[in-house]
């Protein structure tokens, strides 16, 4: 008995000894980090999957500069590649002949000043001139009224004169010679008489036309019946004066459309018309694509419905960061997935219609290029940035 009992192996307690039990952990450690793989595996796919990937990109803001007039490009101040700002010179046209025009209409403006006092008498004379054709006219028309009534006044005699000869044949107290001696005159009466009243009427036309154009040339003055002529004439040579000022503007003005400027800060992304060409309007010249800190993203159609404004979520780049992003608008329908944002190299290739929710997200991101595909995922910032560490950010 004594013998069992001093060769019997009993492990001793480990309950007071720690260090003892921590070294048995620590040997057992591969076990440990794969469950915390799995564990981290298993919140990675949740996170990522309680709304699905949205492919999308960033929003293109392109802004197309074309000429409004018909002329040959001068100069190219840019290239593709280019960063601009808004309202940067970009391009310029040829201005030779808008530089003709402004000249004309400068010229025609300096004349127009030195020759006021030409047209302030030249004015006079019209005024004058109408006024002597009108009373011309109102002398032609009485002088035919008084020698129609002179002539219908003798008209008058004669008839009564015949109509006693006529009585006298009847009776037979004179010849028919006799009788038919005034008969020539009358006629001839009648037929001038006859002849006045078209001649009356083309002068009361003339009389007429005379007195419109003088209240034409009255209201081109802008006078009153009893207005000055002087100031009426100053005044409208003032007018003048302002609406040549106004040409030579308009013209200076579209001479300034000849040189083409950005719409907005952004960079060069494409030349359409080399210099020495000749560009219309509608052709372009070049263009600039400005950022934008929009994202349109495209839920899978099966989840349509699951994102509503305000969610936010994280943009997924290739290279860079990760950035924050919030919805700001929900389409109503369905649309075609372009097929650059097609999830798979298959499905971009694929003729197949993918079809999925519009969406569209903000972002404060200011490296955002024009048109760079993202991966977005509604998640904490935390898991995104474990994600971006560990390198699943796509």
């Amino acid at each position: 008995m004594r013998e069992s009992q001093e060769t019997t192996f009993k492990r001793p307690r480990l309950r007071g000894q720690l260090s003892q039990r921590w070294r048995r952990i620590a040997s057992r450690w591969p076990v440990f980090v794969w469950v915390a793989v799995a564990l981290l595996a298993a919140c990675f796919y949740v996170k990522s999957t309680q709304f699905g990937t949205l492919s999308g990109s960033a929003q293109t803001i392109q802004h197309d500069l074309s000429p409004l007039q018909t002329a040959r490009v001068k100069e190219i101040c840019v290239k593709v590649g280019d960063a601009v700002t808004n309202g940067q010179i970009v391009a310029k046209m040829d201005t030779t002949i808008i530089d003709a025009q402004v000249a004309e209409t400068e010229a025609t403006l300096a004349a127009a000043e030195g020759s006021w006092a030409a047209y302030e008498e030249q004015m006079l004379s019209l005024v004058r001139t109408a006024d002597n054709d009108i009373a011309s006219a109102q002398v032609l028309i009485a002088q035919q009224n008084d020698q129609k009534d002179t002539e219908a006044a003798k008209l008058a005699e004669l008839k009564a004169m015949q109509s006693k000869r006529d009585e006298l044949f009847r009776n037979k107290l004179i010849s028919e010679v006799e009788d038919d001696a005034l008969r020539p005159e009358i006629a001839g009466l009648e037929r001038s008489i006859a002849g006045y009243a078209p001649l009356i009427s083309m002068y009361t036309s003339t009389l007429e036309r005379r007195k419109k154009d003088r209240d034409d040339l009255q209201q081109s003055l802008r006078l009153g019946p009893d207005g000055d002529v002087r100031k009426a004439i100053a005044l409208k040579t003032s007018s003048q004066t302002e609406i040549l000022k106004a040409a030579v503007e308009m013209k200076k003005l579209e001479r300034e459309t000849y040189i083409l400027r950005s719409q907005g800060d952004g960079v060069v992304s494409e030349i359409g018309v080399l210099p020495g060409a000749t560009a219309k309007p509608g052709d372009i010249v070049l263009s600039v694509v400005s950022p934008s800190h929009l994202i349109i993203g495209y839920l899978p159609e099966v989840r349509r419905g699951y994102l509503k404004l305000d969610d936010q979520g994280y943009a997924f780049r290739l290279t860079r960061p990760p950035v924050k992003v919030r919805v700001v608008a929900v389409a109503p329908g369905i649309d075609p997935i372009p097929a650059s944002l097609r999830p798979s190299t298959a499905a971009q290739q694929s003729g197949i219609t993918f079809r999925a929710q519009r969406i569209v997200f903000e972002t404060d991101a200011p490296d955002l290029a024009p048109g760079e595909s993202v991966q977005i995922r509604l998640t904490s910032n935390f898991w995104a940035k474990l994600r971006y560490h560990f390198g699943f950010q796509w």
